[in-house]
């Protein structure tokens, strides 16, 4: 390497128990974070089918579907703007 300071820490961290520690620590919450995204990824995607089949079963407006969803009002605008996006 051609910098001290970046072959310093990277020494640190491969080599030093707290170093190692510390990206372990970091990748762990990276993947955390990555599985919290995830997880809320695919809870919008069931909400959107299901609003979907509320829409085409029962003749529902997208607000009516939600409203029979019980899907908090915080959430609306995000889901309808999916919703526009799909169709």
């Amino acid at each position: 390497m051609n910098y001290e300071e970046l072959k310093a820490a990277t020494r640190y961290y491969k080599e030093n128990p707290k170093g190692v520690e510390t990206m372990c620590k970091a990748f762990e919450d990276t993947r955390e974070q990555g599985r919290a995204e995830g997880r809320a990824e695919g809870r919008a995607e069931n909400q959107i089918t299901s609003i979907q089949n509320l829409m085409d079963t029962l003749k529902l407006s997208a607000q009516q579907a939600m409203d029979a969803l019980k899907i908090p009002a915080n959430e609306q605008s995000k889901l309808l703007t999916m919703l526009k996006s799909i169709s």
